[in-house]
Formats: structure tokens, C-alpha cells, sequence
């Protein structure tokens, strides 16, 4: 078993690149678009004139590695003993585009991120520095990405991960010790003691990514159209958590219909009920429809 030591990391709650080059993309006016409508999203970057010159693999390796910022209010990572420690390698295994035929999408994004930032999210499982060294929270969490983008159980992950044509790379891309891998259970405890908002923090942390280097819009990119034009994207990926206290399970739309008096299907089996011909019913079912609450008050 190897002991290595992974240092504090800071919080980087946003990140900015006033020279990315990929400012200097540039899209079609209006026209153009309404009149290359029929064309795929591909067929229409290849229309970009420095599209394919900006993202040729030669020209992004100077770039590398793409930064992230740390969004939310995660606590730092304090420096601590680990079995494994992931950190960014430089691609040296592929100086030319054409070395890039073998890698799959996931392959491809841990040589263009360095996912350090990302170490205080999964860091948050640690209560406390107390027992024997742990695996890097973050080896464990990019362990998890993989397999769910593989669709893999944990036994076939760690099967990879000790096979003889990819898992050295694996272990060396992860920051593993291919001598000294987690167990399933391991693997099975990480992920279930990592809330779902810590998911989204990486993905919003990719998305403001992709927009400091002007990946993502964040404005209109219409010729003449002012910058204040255009809605930003949104970073939370659209989830949103509904709390929901369903007090009637008889509860049907037409309870949340203005006018009195309603049928109430409770009351017509037998249960408890409402008779709707209150004010208070008409108040409350005609102007909002709250799923924290009953639709309507006790009769």
C-alpha cells in the first residue's frame, strides 16, 4: 500500500479567461442561419472559418489543461494522507490528431480538465482526519463518472481497471495504485454517501467552465446584436427538487377548479373530505396551486 500526501486545494468559486482564443469564433448573421436551417449542427460548425483551426488537437494541446472553477460552498480541502491521489497528466501519449482514434469521450475529457477542483465535493464524505488513510475522495468520484458512463457494475470497473490493455492507463488517469484498488464496497459506499447536489455542483462547475473560455454563450452571437441580448444558460441543469405533502390521495384536477360547489371523490367514497362551498375553498383553489398544502380545507 502506497501512502501519498494530497495537498490543500483553494476554492475557486469562478474562474476567468480574458484570452481564450475561442472569442475569436465567430457566427453567421441571422439570415444565414434561417437559410442554413436544413443543415446539421456539424454542417454548420464546419462553416465557422477558424472553426476546425482553433479546435485541430495540436492547436488545444497548448491549452491544456482546461480549468474549473469550484461554485457552491464546499469546505477547502485540507491537506491529508490518501491511497491514491488523482491529478492532472499532460497528453504526451498523443501528439497528433491522429493518436486521438482510440479514446472515447470520457477518455478525451480527463486529458483536456484537470478535475482538482472538484476534490472539496467529494471531500465532504470526511468527518474527520481520525483512521487509516483513505482513497482520494476525487479518485473515487471520477471512478464513479466512469462507471456510470460505461453502464458497468462495480465488478466489471474494477475488472478494467486491473486489465492488462486500459487499466494501467485507468489507474495512472484516476491517480491509482494499480496494486492497490478499492474494493466494491468501497466504490458502492463512496457513491451512496454522495448527496446529489454535489453531482450538480460538477456540473455546474463544468458548465461555468466551458463558459469562462466562451464555450458556452452566454449572450446572443448574432453580428450587430447587442451583448445585453439573449438569456444566459442556466448552470443547475434545470433540476429542480419538488417537495410534495400529498394530503388526499383522491385529490383529482378538477379540485383546483375556480367555482363552487365541486364534487369531492373523497367524500363520495366514504372519507374524509371537503365540501368545497366555503370562501376560503374558492381563495384557495382558484390562485395557486401548491403542492405543500391541501388543495382544500377540512369541511
Amino acid at each position: 500500500m502506497s501512502i501519498l500526501r494530497v495537498p490543500a486545494s483553494e476554492i475557486l468559486a469562478s474562474i476567468s479567461v480574458p484570452a481564450s482564443p475561442f472569442l475569436e469564433l465567430k457566427s453567421g448573421s441571422r439570415a444565414e442561419m434561417a437559410a442554413d436551417r436544413a443543415l446539421t449542427a456539424a454542417e454548420r460548425r464546419q462553416q465557422i472559418p477558424n472553426f476546425v483551426t482553433l479546435f485541430r488537437w495540436e492547436a488545444l494541446r497548448a491549452l491544456l489543461p482546461l480549468r474549473l472553477p469550484t461554485p457552491g460552498n464546499p469546505p477547502p480541502w485540507a491537506e491529508r494522507c490518501c491511497r491514491s491521489y488523482y491529478r492532472w497528466i499532460p497528453p504526451d501519449d498523443l501528439p497528433s490528431s491522429a493518436d486521438l482514434a482510440g479514446l472515447d469521450a470520457f477518455d478525451l475529457t480527463l486529458r483536456l480538465f484537470d478535475f482538482t477542483p472538484w476534490r472539496p465535493y467529494f471531500a465532504q464524505r470526511f468527518k474527520s482526519q481520525f483512521g487509516p488513510p483513505p482513497f482520494d475522495p476525487l479518485s473515487l468520484g471520477l471512478c464513479s463518472f466512469l462507471a456510470i458512463d460505461r453502464a458497468w457494475d462495480w465488478a466489471t470497473l474494477l475488472r478494467e481497471l486491473r486489465s492488462k490493455e486500459r487499466g494501467l492507463g485507468y489507474c495512472q488517469r484516476l491517480g491509482f495504485d494499480p496494486d492497490d484498488l478499492p474494493g466494491e464496497s468501497t466504490l458502492r459506499c463512496a457513491l451512496a454517501q454522495t448527496h446529489s447536489d454535489w453531482f450538480s455542483n460538477c456540473q455546474t462547475s463544468m458548465a461555468q467552465g466551458l463558459m469562462a473560455y466562451a464555450l458556452i454563450p452566454t449572450h446572443t452571437t448574432f453580428p450587430g446584436d447587442p451583448p445585453e441580448n439573449g438569456v444566459s444558460l442556466s448552470t443547475d441543469c434545470q433540476l429542480i427538487q419538488a417537495r410534495s405533502h400529498q394530503l388526499c390521495a383522491h385529490q383529482t384536477p378538477a379540485c383546483s377548479q375556480p367555482g363552487l360547489k365541486r364534487p369531492c371523490p373523497a367524500r363520495e367514497k366514504d372519507k374524509q373530505g371537503c365540501a368545497c362551498d366555503t370562501e376560503a375553498c374558492r381563495d384557495h383553489s382558484h390562485k395557486r396551486w401548491d403542492y405543500s398544502v391541501p388543495f382544500c380545507y377540512p369541511a
